[in-house]
């Protein structure tokens, strides 16, 4: 007679075993695994009615934890294998009742000051992207696992930015996954990835639940960017790819190739939300953040998807569910044709005011009112304070350089030396 499948998990608390004393306690513990932009995430929610966990075990904001999930008899007698969830400090505490419950919640991100508090100003000069993660790393006290190409970098500031945000944004810049995982860093190239072979193939009777959506809305088909060519200072516009959905990035680059990849990472970032697809199956071992999955048995949403986001869920019953969201792989434009655009004469322009309108961008209003799409730097740095704080009221960590406008927004506008019309190299 085959043994029925159970889930179990095994915790550790401030380096200390505390399975057995949990044992018959735990209500739910919920591992979130994410491919990039995030850290991971651990949720343990434990029955209380000694209340031991609101006196003498009560957790506290920086304890350690760490958690395995294992599955025995999972798809048959002997079929066992397990899940490390990682290394986790607790930023979450909970207690409710009635009957009573103590939730703790962790992230993977080490809450040290040096790594996700403090916040620091610095110009980052003639350096590699795996210079400045090396960097950080050390000063955190964390290891640094990198597995892309060496990308120079002239000149980069950290304006009053924890080094945490600072390189996920360096990282984003670039086309780089980065996340945090068992107190290591880890960047990788995300394309590499995506070309992977699938692991395991999710029919349409494995869920419980799903969901597909396939959207234009936020994609695009080319994508703009400006640069100053260090040897000749003469400013020029990078065109990547075409169509009339093009991205105006507000971002400044080095070079004709910084500026193209910067592009190209902006476009295919902002491509990944074309086709999407969520679920609730069954716990596998397969299902891992950053690996490649095909679904089948659906139709249109059949494919090869990217797993962005995987929630192993286990209760004090056994049972085990994983959610799953994922993005469809081939939608990168690495290969898209590149045009580099002189800029024209400059030409005297006036100071004023703009309403923003519904679409604008900080590309759109540079060209119409000073002349030059090059300029929108001017307006996002007379315009900051206004910018950053209308974007942290719409619910935005901040507005991404002045990407997020909003209809009715007034912005001053600069009367300084700047260019229209548009010459072609």
């Amino acid at each position: 007679m085959s043994r029925a499948r159970r889930a179990e998990v095994s915790v550790t608390y401030e380096h200390v075993d505390i399975t057995d004393e949990v044992a018959g306690s735990v209500k739910t513990l919920t591992y979130t695994d994410i491919a990039s932009g995030e850290s991971d995430s651990l949720s343990l929610s434990l029955q209380d009615r000694d209340r031991k966990w609101m006196g003498s075990w009560a957790p506290k904001k920086g304890d350690h934890l760490s958690a395995n999930m294992t599955f025995q008899d999972w798809d048959g007698e002997n079929d066992s294998w397990g899940i490390y969830c990682g290394y986790f400090e607790v930023d979450d505490i909970e207690m409710s009742g009635q009957p009573p419950e103590c939730t703790i919640g962790a992230v993977s991100i080490p809450r040290s000051t040096a790594f996700n508090e403090e916040e620091r100003t610095k110009n980052w000069e003639e350096v590699t992207v795996k210079e400045i993660a090396e960097e950080i790393a050390s000063r955190a006290g964390i290891s640094l696992y990198y597995e892309a190409e060496e990308i120079p970098i002239k000149s980069m500031e950290q304006d009053k930015q924890t080094d945490c945000k600072f390189l996920y944004s360096v990282c984003e810049k670039y086309g780089l996954a980065m996340k945090v995982f068992a107190e290591k860093i880890v960047i990788f190239d995300e394309a590499t990835y995506e070309a992977a072979a699938p692991v395991t193939d999710l029919k349409y009777e494995d869920f419980a639940k799903y969901q597909y959506k396939s959207t234009l809305e936020g994609t695009y088909t080319g994508a703009k960017i400006a640069y100053s060519d260090p040897g000749t200072g003469e400013d020029h516009i990078v065109t990547v790819g075409g169509g009339d959905r093009i991205k105006e990035i507000n971002e400044e680059a080095d070079s004709a190739a910084d500026a193209q990849k910067k592009a190209v990472a902006a476009l295919n970032n902002a491509n990944k939300n074309d086709t999407k697809f969520s679920g609730t199956v069954k716990a596998r071992r397969e299902l891992l953040a950053s690996r490649c999955i095909s679904i089948s048995g659906f139709g249109v949403p059949d494919g090869i998807y990217y797993l962005d986001k995987v929630v192993t869920k286990i209760s004090g019953s056994g049972a085990s569910q994983q959610s799953i969201e994922a993005h469809r792989v081939g939608y990168r434009m690495d290969n898209a044709m590149v045009q580099i655009d002189e800029m024209p004469e400059e030409i005297e322009t006036e100071g004023g005011e703009y309403t923003v309108a519904k679409g604008d961008t900080l590309w759109k209003i540079a060209a119409q009112t000073l002349g030059s799409p090059t300029r929108y730097a001017e307006i996002y740095d007379l315009n900051k304070e206004v910018i950053e704080e209308t974007a942290r009221g719409r619910g935005k960590r901040d507005s991404s350089n002045g990407h997020w406008l909003y209809q009715g927004t007034t912005l001053k506008i600069p009367g300084t030396k700047g260019s229209v019309g548009n010459g072609q190299q």
